[in-house]
């Protein structure tokens, strides 16, 4: 039998990421959601309320932004972050298209930071936004430089499910593509994730080469020809050098 401590706070996360995913909601739909009793949710949600972490707007619920406070908080004590801060914004205006920082946490991609350039299209991408690994770019040049073990442990954590046409499902394609990002230094992920875009990245390692992230650039296919990518990625190896030397040295 697992533990109640346990049980509550497993519930209750359940019920925050059910809130997250909506525009207010009230106690009946948010129990069916997370599939617990009304009179259950009803008293994690007033727990939760207490604490400031959810508000009640009419009859409806919604999580508040002490989570928004949170993050920042989080993101902030990441080492990579800081160290790129100026430097992701230049790299997005150079290009004009949107750049992100991406690092792996718990198996996944997790976009640290994103900057938007004056063409960049509009695409679903912001701080916290989990993305696989194995279908874009960001998470292939992460991957292609962690060592072996982590890698077959990371590889057995995706799911490997095609999100678009070109997304590559096969572990053992994916293993030969990562012995090329590493071969080239750079990783492209031609729309497999988002279908009509491309994505070009460089890890970002410190001095005892180990991979910290990646820095990523995306933009539509059809202004992302060989020339324009070769641009991009002497920008972003730029700005994967300075964020290393401002992790190592500053």
């Amino acid at each position: 039998m697992s533990d109640p401590k346990n049980r509550s706070v497993t519930r209750a996360l359940r019920i925050v990421d059910a809130l997250s995913k909506r525009d207010g909601v009230g106690v009946s739909e948010l129990a069916e959601a997370v599939a617990l009793p009304v009179s259950t949710v009803h008293d994690y949600l007033q727990a939760l309320r207490s604490t400031g972490h959810v508000v009640k707007e009419g009859s409806d619920y919604r999580i508040s932004t002490r989570f928004l406070e949170i993050g920042h908080r989080g993101r902030r004590r990441r080492e990579i972050y800081t160290a790129a801060a100026e430097e992701l914004p230049a790299a997005a205006e150079e290009t004009g298209e949107q750049a992100t920082l991406i690092v792996e946490e718990g198996g996944d991609g997790v976009l640290l930071a994103v900057a938007e350039g004056e063409g960049a299209v509009d695409l679903p991408a912001y701080p916290g936004a989990r993305v696989p690994l194995y279908a874009n770019a960001g998470g292939k040049a992460i991957l292609a430089h962690v060592d072996s073990e982590r890698l077959e442990t990371l590889l057995d954590e995706q799911a490997f499910e095609p999100i678009t046409k070109r997304t590559v499902t096969d572990p053992d394609v994916l293993r030969e593509q990562l012995g090329d990002v590493r071969e080239r230094g750079h990783a492209v992920d031609r729309g497999e994730r988002i279908a009509g875009f491309v994505c070009v990245a460089v890890p970002v390692l410190d001095r005892g080469d180990t991979v910290r992230g990646a820095i990523c650039v995306c933009g539509p296919e059809s202004r992302m020809g060989e020339e324009r990518r070769e641009a991009i990625l002497s920008t972003i190896r730029r700005v994967a050098n300075i964020t290393q030397v401002n992790m190592d040295y500053v």
